[in-house]
This record gives structure tokens, C-alpha cells and sequence, in this order.
């Protein structure tokens, strides 16, 4: 099994913290390590080999990343320009059939993902692995804990694929609930190399062909891919759909308060990510996070402090998806703290 792990995105809910140059899956958030290090981690007892799938500047971080979990071979492929997950999981794919590899399986994985729950998560891989070695293409359905609506949903009938469904409103996630019958998209996948290419072929044939004529991965040729995701381009249209529900103890860290809901609690339920604790007096339930200087809190309640040497975010819990708004503002300002 090879392990693609994609690392597209730059993480922006997680501004300042996150930046171009050091993106939410590089930074090392839990015990100085980074989201990408536990990706390569949960899975070097799973797969045989790794492939990574990046743009230029987040492969050199990739590399570094691997080489202190102990990898120092791994396939790659440098995205001058993103084009989604179809065309990246395509290329990667292509690459292991011209060398032979197309009856592969591959295990596909964001690299900023969060997984608390090891042994639940080993046993869904090898359950997605049992199913995909028969010829079928494998998500992940994580088992929701809330109505929540930040997140796509798939909808399975056993461990038949039956629809994916988009972010819902509240109403409409209490009732997915309720049914019993929907789970979280996790974005992770489980198929050969082949079956995904064959899948691609007929259902999205213009991607199949651009990916296949970019025989070079130039800004030229991948400016001449499609862009959309695996999702559309596939598994919204195939009959080989499965679905394996499970637990991992999920977390895709999409914004600061799902990072404070994935962080130790310490006195007065205040929580932060250095080793350098920061100074609470009657401050209770706060994140702080950063670093390089002493941060105080006094008298406040429910706050994620975020301090960087450039710039420093206040947000109240609760309302930290609102940061896009802030990164929103620094695009129109030109800003070099985000993508352009």
C-alpha cells in the first residue's frame, strides 16, 4: 500500500499561525509536532511506501518533515499550480501504473488531519484495504458526534456508497443525525491505482486526458487540467462506491476552536501550545497560542489569543471561522501574510 498524502491548502482559518510559508500542517501544534508528522507516523505500520503531492515551497517542508520520522524515500509530485484533488490523486496514480504499479493500493490522505483514536483507525484502513483489493473505491465516513455544518456529508446504506451530500444547514444536519444514515466526508479514500484511473476515465474523461498529456507536471500543462475535486470528478458518479464508518477521533483542525476542543485542558480549563506556559489570573477556558513572548491574561473568559512576532488575533470562542473574514481583508490589502 502507498500512502498519497496531499498537502494542498495553506490553512488560513488558522491565521496568523498558519502562513504560506508555514502552513497548519507544518506547524508543529501538539508537542512540537506538526499535523503532517502524525499523518506520516499513524501510517508507516500501514503502507509500504509514501507518495507526497505538493507545491514547491511545501515539498521542501515535506522533505525535512519526513526525513525525522525516519523516511528518506518517498515519491512526489510538485504542483507548480493546484488543481484540486482529482488531478493530483490522478498524476500520482499515472506515475505508479508507468511503473508498474497500477494494481497499487492507495491509501489517500489529507496532511493536516487529526486522528486521537490509533487501533480504531488501523482497523478502518485495513477494513477500506480488504474492500479496495476486490475492485471497489473507498471513503471514510466518520461517525458525526454533532449537527455540524461545516462539514460534507455522505450518506451509505451498510457499506454502500448511496450520495454526498454538500455543508448542510442546521435543520437538515439534525436530520442526517437522526437517520443515522449519514457521516462526516473525512476526504480520505482507499482504491488500486488501475481501478481510479479506469473510474476517472469514464466519468470525467477530459481530466483522465490532461492529466495523462502532462507528461511533465509544467504550470503550462497543469494550467490545461480541470480543476476539481475527487468527489465530483468520481465518486459522486461511480457504481464502485463503499463506505467505511468509523472513529477515529477525527479532526480536520479546520479553525481555532476546533484546535482548543483537541488540546489539553490545564488549570481553569485554559489550554496552549507552547512549552512556556503563559500567565492566567482569574482567567478561565482560554487558548493562547504563538509564541517568543510572555502573554498575561487577566479577568477574561472564552478568548483564543494568538501571537506571532508580525501580528496578533483576539476572537472570542465561538466565532473563530469569522478569522477568513480577517485573511478576506489582508488579500484585498495585497498582504504577504496570506496567499494572493
Amino acid at each position: 500500500m502507498t500512502n498519497l498524502i496531499l498537502c494542498g491548502g495553506s490553512g488560513t482559518r488558522l491565521w496568523p499561525l498558519s502562513r504560506p510559508e508555514m502552513p497548519k500542517q507544518f506547524y508543529p501544534l501538539f508537542s512540537g509536532r506538526s499535523l503532517f508528522e502524525m499523518t506520516v507516523d499513524r501510517n508507516k505500520e500501514l503502507a509500504d511506501h509514501f507518495y507526497v503531492a505538493s507545491n514547491l515551497l511545501q515539498m521542501g517542508l515535506a522533505t525535512e518533515q519526513m526525513a525525522k520520522c525516519g523516511v528518506a524515500d518517498f515519491g512526489s509530485l510538485v504542483e507548480p499550480v493546484g488543481r484540486n484533488t482529482a488531478p493530483a490523486i490522478a498524476l500520482a496514480c499515472l506515475a505508479l501504473a508507468a511503473a508498474g504499479k497500477a494494481e497499487e493500493l492507495v491509501l489517500v490522505t489529507p496532511s493536516d488531519h487529526l486522528m486521537t483514536k490509533p487501533a480504531d483507525y488501523e482497523r478502518a484502513v485495513k477494513r477500506a484495504g480488504e474492500l479496495a483489493a476486490q475492485g471497489y473505491l473507498v471513503t471514510f465516513g466518520i461517525n458525526p458526534t454533532s449537527p455540524d455544518t461545516g462539514f460534507g456529508y455522505i450518506e451509505a446504506k451498510g457499506e454502500n456508497l448511496v450520495s454526498f451530500r454538500e455543508k448542510p444547514d442546521l435543520a437538515t444536519a439534525k436530520a442526517y443525525l437522526e437517520s443515522g444514515r449519514y457521516f462526516w466526508n473525512s476526504g480520505m479514500f482507499v482504491f488500486r491505482a488501475g481501478v481510479f484511473l479506469a473510474e476517472l476515465q469514464k466519468h470525467s474523461p477530459e481530466v483522465y486526458r490532461a492529466c495523462r498529456a502532462a507528461t511533465t507536471v509544467t504550470h503550462e500543462a497543469m494550467m490545461a487540467i480541470p480543476s476539481i475535486s475527487i468527489d465530483y470528478a468520481v465518486m459522486e458518479k461511480t457504481t464502485l462506491g463503499k463506505v467505511v464508518a468509523c472513529d477515529p477521533g477525527w479532526s480536520d483542525l479546520g479553525s481555532f476552536d476546533a484546535l482548543y476542543e483537541d488540546t489539553e485542558p490545564r488549570n481553569d480549563g485554559n489550554r496552549w501550545l507552547e512549552s512556556d506556559p503563559p500567565i492566567f489570573i482569574d482567567a478561565k477556558n482560554n487558548l493562547v497560542a504563538g509564541g517568543g513572548r510572555k502573554v498575561a491574561l487577566v479577568g477574561v473568559e472564552d478568548l483564543i489569543v494568538v501571537d506571532t512576532p508580525d501580528a496578533l488575533l483576539i476572537v472570542k470562542r465561538g466565532d473563530s471561522q469569522k478569522v477568513k473574514d480577517v485573511v478576506t481583508v489582508l488579500k484585498a490589502e495585497k498582504s504577504s501574510m496570506v496567499d494572493k
